[in-house]
């Protein structure tokens, strides 16, 4: 590649893998295989949204205890997988970036998984500001007090990568203000995008429920809105078998 091209790179584990994705959404979908169905969801309708940026490519960075089954169903083809390197949540982002700086890319953008109805100007917005002053670090926070997306511009030695990922608090209130604070000592800017909602959480799924009741939120989020509105019918069914069960329980020698 001679010329460094942007690309957007979503986090993700395998919707299919032996460890089951959302654990935090078990009080609300207790079965585990409506949790896989809703994760596979999210990927789909984030992935979609990645291909309508115009001229970046596209790369999903699996964990590799996940394996690779069910990415293909959710849209990324085998060539834009990339196995995530590295023991911690901080080690693992460093290595992403190093292969993709490594491989010609820039700027990257990193996103989650669990984002159906993140608008797609947020990613053209953190990739033009980062063509245009490489000397900064783009930073999209997240309402629980993380970030949703980080971007950053290849420097030089290519593969290098500003240390953004040490002594941060990782998935508490504190981590996308500690990681602000290393860009500071990295001596970089940090451009702050508008704050997006993940869903990993009850409140999360409440929020996303309500914006796919609205007519942009189900055109953003087309496969999470399927998803849901499934399980909410299954969910009915299920209610009224049990119901209809326990009435006969009750009512023995009726038909």
């Amino acid at each position: 590649m001679s010329d460094p091209e942007p690309i957007v790179v979503v986090m993700a584990r395998s919707p299919l893998g032996a460890r089951a994705p959302k654990s935090r959404l078990a009080g609300v979908l207790p079965n585990e295989a409506d949790r896989r169905r809703l994760a596979a969801a999210f990927l789909e309708d984030v992935l979609a949204t990645c291909r309508t940026v115009n001229s970046a490519h596209l790369r999903v960075a699996h964990t590799v205890d996940g394996g690779t089954d069910g990415f293909e169903a959710a849209g990324a083809t085998p060539d834009q997988l990339l196995p995530q390197r590295g023991d911690s949540l901080g080690d693992r982002e460093r290595g992403v970036f190093e292969d993709l700086f490594g491989s010609g890319f820039s700027p990257v953008v990193m996103i989650g998984a669990d984002l159906p109805t993140l608008p797609a100007t947020q990613i053209r917005t953190a990739i033009d500001h980062l063509q245009t002053d490489q000397n900064q670090v783009v930073l999209g926070p997240s309402e629980d007090g993380g970030y949703h997306l980080i971007g950053l511009a290849r420097g030089a030695p290519p593969t290098a990568v500003p240390d953004l990922f040490s002594d941060i608090r990782w998935s508490t209130e504190w981590t996308y203000a500690d990681t602000a604070t290393a860009a500071e000592r990295c001596g970089l800017d940090v451009h702050r995008l508008a704050t997006w909602y993940d869903i990993d959480d009850a409140p999360g799924l409440a929020r996303l429920r309500a914006d796919l009741a609205t007519k942009s939120g189900r055109r953003q989020a087309p496969a999470t809105t399927r998803v849901l509105e499934a399980l909410d019918a299954e969910r009915v069914w299920r209610s009224a078998a049990s119901a209809w069960q326990g009435a006969r329980r009750e009512r023995p020698g009726r038909p």
